[in-house]
């Protein structure tokens, strides 16, 4: 019985594979949460399954997803799938689709959740024109106030507020 053994790649002939930089491969790793095997030493070794995970995840790039979305595409499909790896490990076109299909639930929950905030940020904008109106208003009648009062001590007359106090 012959057993295959399995290829790992390095980190820079994994960006050579994908056509991109090796930061960018780290950044994908971090941003993605992707689990990449590391030998002893710490070098990053990626498998096949690990190359066709991110040949995924440039696709969904490609068709405009950002990597928050493309992240929770792929732990729901871990999720489905019950499986530690990265899922497009051995995607199939169906679930290649069912990826597509939740990373598009997931941008437009996010554009929902952006136009609240936006609407939350106008609500706020108002709310925060209208209190300082407000507190122009009291800070006007302050200063009137204390007009008052001045005069009336420049004329020597006891004030109302001196004889409040009684001084």
């Amino acid at each position: 019985m012959c057993m295959v053994e399995e290829r790992f790649y390095k980190i820079s002939e994994a960006a050579e594979i994908l056509n991109l930089e090796q930061h960018t491969l780290r950044y994908l790793e971090n941003s993605l949460k992707l689990r990449i095997k590391r030998n002893d030493r710490g070098d990053r070794l990626y498998s096949e399954s690990d190359l066709d995970t991110l040949k995924l995840v440039l696709k969904l790039k490609d068709k405009g997803l950002n990597t928050t979305a493309i992240r929770l595409a792929l732990e729901n499909s871990e999720e489905v799938n019950g499986n530690d790896l990265a899922p497009a490990a051995k995607s199939s076109g169906a679930e290649l689709i069912e990826v597509i299909s939740v990373a598009r639930k997931i941008v437009e929950q996010n554009e929902e959740l952006l136009e609240q905030n936006r609407r939350l940020e106008e609500r706020m904008q108002r709310l925060e024109k209208k209190v300082e109106s407000r507190n122009l208003e009291r800070e006007k009648k302050i200063d009137e106030f204390l007009e008052l009062w001045r005069n009336e001590q420049q004329d020597g007359r006891k004030s109302w507020f001196s004889r409040l106090r009684g001084k």
